[in-house]
């Protein structure tokens, strides 16, 4: 389960920051590629390495919501078989792949719309980039949702087992041993 979240995380940072890096790589190139930056122009070159994070984004959340997917039907396995057959995670569990397989259904048009608001003169239409825009907020969205969601299942299975433990403890001359 940290797991699950943590990698979200780790995604979603890594997809901020890959359209920053080709802002930082125009503005502080090193010469050969100054060199190159300059004959080609920053105007272009900047669309390029645009393209070239956005695109390589768009691969990692491919690949990340289908392990999501497998991750998410171990996950359930173990929940059933570790918290004696409870709803609750279950349905936490089932709710966070159900949020994974609404950005996968996204996703397709995401990339489609994305790649045409890359270059003129699909980045100039309002239409094409505010339906980007409007992409991009919706999965946001689902993204802190399937935090949320997990972040509340991990809660519960740590509570959960914190209270079975103390549970266990029957015999009052174990817990004076103990302290």
């Amino acid at each position: 389960m940290g797991a699950w979240i943590a990698c979200c995380i780790l995604l979603d940072l890594m997809s901020a920051q890959n359209m920053r890096l080709a802002a930082q790589m125009m503005n502080s190139a090193i010469p050969p590629a100054g060199k190159i930056i300059q004959d080609a122009g920053r105007e272009p070159v900047g669309q390029l390495l645009h393209h070239f994070a956005a695109e390589q984004y768009r691969y990692y959340f491919t690949v990340w919501g289908i392990t999501q997917l497998v991750g998410g039907l171990l996950v359930a396995a173990v929940l059933y078989l570790a918290t004696e057959k409870r709803v609750l995670p279950l349905i936490l569990c089932g709710a966070m792949m159900a949020l994974v397989l609404f950005q996968l259904a996204i996703h397709p048009e995401l990339a489609f719309r994305g790649q045409e608001a890359d270059f003129p003169p699909g980045s100039q239409s309002m239409g094409t980039r505010a339906r980007v825009f409007l992409l991009i907020e919706i999965w946001a969205g689902v993204e802190a949702a399937k935090l949320i969601v997990g972040g509340v299942l991990a809660g519960y299975v740590f509570t959960y087992k914190s209270r079975r433990r103390s549970r266990r403890v029957e015999d009052p001359a174990v817990l004076e041993r103990a302290v």
